[in-house]
């Protein structure tokens, strides 16, 4: 569903979360029932998340050059880690800019990975911990804003691959495509065509839901387990009864959905108080409610989900 940035209408100042039951699926591709499963090695992690940071911060000249992975050193990638380290369970992470390929980043001063990078550890976590595994290793994104646009079309390009849980931190599609279209196009010609199943390069009001149409980033495809979704504040009135002002430059107000229209196994929460890169500092409420409904959602995994209801 196309979203433009605008001040847009007042929103409701509520803490909303929106939830059903977390879909049955375990993680990673499904083995052959004659296929025999054996144990991951020991040490491998129990869980593995790839992260991508969003564009660079305002004033961003020259996107996504100067894009970087910047959820590493903020704290965000840690602390979602530490959510799961919190149930005794082994995690590695890795993070990755809003790029399709490694660049160097004007911004970090280093050379950052991208797209495709995250795209070759997927396969290196499912071939090692995942395919033929009694025990695989759970598969969990990480995506803040344009990051959302990458995670998302990672879930999109393999469908045959599990995700255990995709996490949103206020998602934006808006300049996105125009970033990146001429990387997916020199990289097309590069392999001869188009290496993925569908157009990467087109995600924003690609999906039709009903009568609608829907970002990528809006989209809990089916080999999604559970998505959880966090949204920035909008608007807030303007004194003595002006327009209302601008509190918060982007936000995504398009809650994720299902291809069948239906919400299960999703999670939204809008926190009010909080904006765009505000609520992805460690200890935000934002953060904070995402780390705890990771384990809330670890803890009852067979619980009904009135357990989980608009909270």
């Amino acid at each position: 569903m196309r979203h433009t940035l605008s001040l847009g209408a007042l929103c409701g100042f509520l803490l909303v979360a929106c939830s059903s039951a977390p879909l049955p699926r375990a993680p990673g591709i499904a083995a052959s029932p004659l296929e025999a499963l054996n144990p991951r090695p020991e040490g491998a992690p129990d869980v593995v998340i790839l992260a991508v940071s969003g564009r660079c911060g305002v004033p961003c000249v020259g996107a996504p050059e100067p894009n970087h992975s910047y959820l590493e050193r903020r704290g965000t990638l840690e602390a979602v880690a530490g959510a799961y380290r919190a149930l005794g369970l082994k995690v590695r992470t890795y993070g990755y800019s809003a790029h399709l390929t490694a660049h160097y980043s004007r911004r970090s001063r280093r050379m950052e990975q991208g797209f495709l990078q995250m795209e070759a550890r997927l396969h290196q976590v499912v071939a090692d911990w995942v395919q033929g595994r009694s025990n695989p290793t759970r598969l969990v994104l990480l995506g803040h804003s344009h990051g959302t646009n990458w995670t998302h079309n990672l879930v999109r390009a393999y469908p045959e691959i599990s995700f255990d849980t995709v996490i949103d931190l206020d998602g934006i599609c808006y300049l996105w495509e125009d970033d990146n279209a001429g990387y997916f196009a020199r990289y097309y010609a590069e392999q001869g065509g188009n290496p993925w199943r569908t157009d990467l390069a087109r995600s924003c009001d690609v999906e039709s839901v009903g009568r609608e149409r829907y970002h990528v980033k809006d989209i809990a495809y089916p080999n999604v387990r559970t998505n959880l979704e966090v949204q920035s504040r909008r608007v807030i009135p303007g004194l003595g009864g002006e327009d209302v002002q601008a509190e918060n430059v982007v936000f995504d107000r398009t809650y994720n959905v299902r291809l069948d229209g239906s919400r299960t196994g999703i999670f939204t929460f809008v926190s009010t108080l909080e904006g765009h890169n505000w609520l992805t500092l460690p200890g935000s409420i934002g953060m904070n409610w995402l780390t705890d409904r990771i384990q809330t959602l670890h803890q009852s995994a067979t619980a009904p989900a009135e357990l989980f209801g608009n909270r």
